[in-house]
């Protein structure tokens, strides 16, 4: 049994201070507003590193190293900072003239004090990182993981802006020709991106950065996605991509495009789903809308579209599910064989990156070949290059 501390930890990680009331576990909605979206949670030693930010001083090597100022000589300037962030929101521009009078670790201690869950919050920081130090090693460094790789999600954007000859372009720029072997060089071999990321990840992130560079605009960011030569990292890369633009313009698809846009449009319909989902259960459960009637429409579909739906719904109902709101079997085990795989891995594979001790857990309640299903994904997590992508693949 898990002792009272850890699950009021546990609850706080998924939804701060506003938690869901029950839910029932088959068929009906869970009551309340959880958070069904995916965010990159941080990794379970993040306190260490946001610890180790705090407090080493200038001139240490290590992430402090550079744009780091004392919180001790700076006191009032943070408060201000935070106020001004408070009144402002998290813009570029502030970013630009507080971080060398309270430093990068300032600047991210008060995002951080303000949104405790932070992470596109803080991608102009890692531009604003990036664009001082011009050094990618030294700037995924100063953003470590913070802001659940936010920081660095942000670095990436930046950095991939510069050109083969080091200078950097305009914002929007578009996607230089150099980004082929610049990625994969990244993702496979930069030895501060391998120190801190598995390939995976990395190739999420600049996943992320694409979609930015190519303005939100879906298909060129896909297809330089497709620079990777892996196809796992191509997939991954897809997944970054997505969430940053179902992030930025999930509330004006809502109102005139289908269901599932873009996910329905383009390719990699399961990397779309996996998070345009999210927003699909939150909006479906905030008009009393069912579990059962969620699972009809994935029901409905057919190919990757369908089994992206499903994987969708696992990952929506993660934060739920690892805390008893509802059951694993309730949400995933539905349609085919297929369809329960990856809605099993959906919920999972996130839940056992932040919190392998409650996944296996819930693989527990499994039966079968669905818990050895589920031992798998507790296994792998998130963005393994060695699990069977042959379902994710399909075009």
């Amino acid at each position: 049994m898990f002792s009272l501390a850890a699950v009021v930890v546990f609850l706080v990680a998924f939804w701060g201070e506003s938690l869901p009331a029950s839910a029932e576990t088959r068929g009906g909605s869970p009551t309340g507003d959880g958070n069904f979206i995916e965010s990159h949670t941080g990794h379970q030693d993040r306190s260490r590193i946001v610890d180790k930010l705090r407090r080493e001083l200038p001139g240490h090597d290590g992430p402090a190293g550079a744009l780091f100022v004392d919180p001790r000589t700076v006191v009032g300037a943070r408060l201000d900072f935070v106020a001004n962030l408070r009144a402002l929101g998290p813009k570029r521009a502030l970013f630009e003239r507080s971080i060398d009078v309270i430093g990068a670790n300032g600047v991210l201690d008060g995002v951080e004090q303000l949104w405790p869950h932070c992470h596109e919050e803080a991608h102009d920081l890692g531009k604003v990182v990036y664009g001082r130090l011009r050094d990618l090693a030294r700037s995924l460094q100063v953003c470590a993981n913070r802001c659940n790789a936010g920081c660095m999600h942000g670095v990436l954007m930046e950095a991939l802006r510069q050109d083969a000859r080091g200078a950097i372009g305009p914002p929007r720029a578009g996607l230089p020709s150099s980004l082929k072997p610049r990625i994969n060089d990244l993702c496979r071999h930069d030895p501060e991106m391998i120190a801190r990321y598995s390939p995976g990840d990395c190739a999420h992130g600049v996943g992320h950065a694409l979609m930015w560079l190519a303005d939100y605009d879906v298909q060129p960011a896909l297809d330089a996605c497709k620079f990777f030569v892996e196809p796992p990292l191509a997939y991954y890369c897809a997944t970054g991509a997505y969430m940053e633009y179902v992030t930025e313009r999930d509330p004006e698809d809502a109102k005139s495009r289908s269901l599932l846009y873009p996910c329905d449009t383009f390719e990699y319909p399961t990397a779309c789903a996996r998070h345009k989902m999210g927003y699909v259960v939150q909006r479906h459960y905030r008009a009393r809308g069912t579990t059962a009637d969620l699972v009809h429409a994935c029901e409905r579909l057919g190919g990757s579209l369908r089994h992206g739906c499903f994987h969708g719904l696992g990952n929506a109902h993660m934060g739920l599910i690892a805390v008893g709101r509802t059951s694993l079997g309730a949400v995933c085990l539905h349609g085919t064989r297929e369809d329960r795989v990856v809605c099993i891995e959906g919920a999972i594979e996130r839940m056992a990156r932040y919190h392998e001790d409650r996944a296996l857990t819930v693989c527990a309640e499994l039966a079968d070949i669905d818990r050895q299903t589920c031992l798998a994904a507790a296994k792998n997590k998130m963005y393994s290059t060695t699990k069977d992508l042959s379902l994710y693949l399909r075009p």
